[in-house]
This record gives structure tokens, sequence and C-alpha cells, in this order.
């Protein structure tokens, strides 16, 4: 399986996983809290009621984006899968073999080919887009809305990949409600907590299937907890970190990185070589061989601290 980023140096500063630096005032609470119920199962129907009367009752809850790609797996055997590169591995892994992929365009996705080459083949396959919206790995953010809803009217089915949505400026963000689009999201990228699988899906068409292809207990009894405490919270943590994060991200021009999410790429010559220069000095970046892109690594938005110490090892080190 391929790897998403991460280091076992607990000594590094990771900026290879496009979390928020930043974890909620009740994150020891919440732990406590699933020590007190980790001594029994815990159904996801318990408290789903609950979390659709906030995020939509066309929502189901799954154990990350992960699970909810797997299943979306599952559902479009058959299909003409098209991949704009670059693009997060889970796509094309969860897929199958019948998959066309669309050479990017200077190291961005090209979404003009994307659709035109979906409507041509659409013609004769039943055909599925994903789309990843900020796109990782360079983490620009698309407003293609008119386009996925004229495609989706087609018949096109699109997978919309909104993992990072919350760390894009809320007025940049655009919405669709189409029985031919999937929305996947996720938590614990914006909580700081990426080992609680937490996400969910929306497509009120499809809620059967989702529901009934998920595994039982698959987010456990800490994500059980999580969503309690999501749910306390209302979003109050994300209007506080987020903002300093978007502060950050503007600094990034510094680098010569632009991005509208958490993260964003730059063009080093030698990925490999950079990478591992960057780690001898307590620096972990993603090298972005394994999108495709082997000249270019990318790197997360963290605290401002830490954001300071990456400029200064990218000024010395990266020619």
């Amino acid at each position: 399986m391929e790897k998403h980023g991460g280091t076992m140096n607990e000594n590094s500063i990771d900026f290879s996983i496009s979390v928020n630096p930043y974890t909620p005032k009740w994150k020891e609470a919440l732990f406590k809290r699933c020590e007190e119920i980790s001594n029994r199962y815990t159904y996801i129907e318990w408290i789903e009621e609950r979390f659709r009367q906030k995020f939509g009752w066309d929502t189901v809850v799954t154990a990350g984006a992960t699970e909810a790609f797997s299943i979306i797996g599952r559902m479009i055997q058959g299909r003409k899968v098209i991949i704009p590169c670059p693009s997060y591995g889970e796509y094309e892994r969860v897929s199958g073999m019948d998959i066309v992929k669309i050479p990017p365009r200077d190291s961005r996705i090209d979404l003009d080919s994307t659709f035109e080459i979906a409507m041509a083949l659409s013609k004769v396959h039943r055909t599925v887009i994903f789309l990843g919206n900020p796109n990782n790995p360079t983490g620009e953010y698309f407003r293609v809305e008119k386009d996925v809803e004229s495609l989706a009217d087609k018949g096109i089915l699109f997978v919309l990949d909104e993992a990072f949505i919350d760390f894009v400026e809320e007025e940049k963000r655009w919405k669709i409600d189409h029985p031919n689009v999937i929305i996947v999201r996720t938590f614990t990228k914006s909580y700081g907590m990426p080992g609680i699988r937490v996400g969910y899906v929306k497509n009120k068409n499809m809620m059967s299937f989702f529901e009934s292809n998920r595994l039982p207990w698959a987010i456990g009894s800490c994500g059980y907890a999580f969503i309690e405490f999501l749910l306390k919270d209302d979003e109050r943590f994300l209007k506080e970190s987020i903002k300093m994060i978007r502060q950050e991200a503007v600094r990034f021009k510094e680098i010569g990185i632009q991005t509208d999410a958490n993260f964003g790429m730059l063009k080093v010559g030698n990925a490999n070589e950079a990478q591992k220069i960057l780690d001898g000095i307590g620096i972990h970046v993603r090298n972005c061989e394994s999108f495709g892109l082997p000249e270019w690594i990318r790197v997360a938005v963290r605290k401002k601290e830490e954001n300071d110490r990456l400029f200064d090892a990218i000024k010395r080190v990266i020619k």
C-alpha cells in the first residue's frame, strides 16, 4: 500500500502530513471518554441521527475518507474511471483496472482535458470522475461548480473529495446537491487527530448503499467519542484554529508556495535528495514522486515558529 506521509522520528517537525497543527482543548477529555466506553461495542447508529441534524440528513458516517473510498470502489465496478493527475493515490487503488489518468499540465491537474475526455467517453461508457477539491498535492481549489453540475446532468458520476475543505476560505467554497455527485469529507485532518478515523459521505440517493457496506464498529470507541465532542464543540475550535492557519498560509509565498488549503508544493529539482537533506536537519517533507512529480515536495502549513524553521531550511538548503 502507498504511504501517504508521516515519520517515526519524533524529534523531527513533520511537514509531510497535512493536518491541523493545533488540537482542541477537549482532546484530553475525549481520550478519557474513549477509555470509558472502550469496554463495549459502539454502534454508529446510536449517534448518527444527532450527527445528521448538524451535517445534513443526506450524510452517512464512515471510518474516515478511506472507508468511504473503499465503498465507492465497490459501487463503481464496471465504470470507466477518470483521474486527473496529480491526485490522491487512494482514488486509483480502489478503482480497479479500467482507469484513464489525465496527465498534468505544468504540474497542475488539467480539468479542461479531464472534462472533455469524460464527455467523449460517457457516450459509450458509464463514467466516473474523481476530483479532489482542494487538490492533493497542489492545494489548489477549483471553482468548477457549473462544469460539475453540467456533466452530472449528463449522467457522469463525480466523487468530490473535500477532505481539506475546512482549510479553504469560506467565501471561495461552493456547494452542490446532485444525485450524481458523491461528496466525501473527513474531520480528523482539520481537528489535528488523523489517528482517529471519522468522516462522512453526502448523497441522499446512495445512503442505503453506504450504510449496508460500511464495516460494523469501524470508527471504534475513540471515533464515537470524537463525534460526541464534535457535536458539542459546534465548530468553535475550527473557527479559532483555521484563522491562524490561513494567516500562515499567506506567508508561504515567501518560499514560492501559493495555496488555497493548508499545504502546497515546491519545486526542488530532486525531491529524494531534498527530502534526505531536510530530514538531516529535523524537517520532514513529503516527496511527491508517488504523485508522478519527482522534482517536487509537498509541505504543510504548521505553527508560526515551525514554519519559520521550514523557511530558513528551504532558503539554506534548496538551491
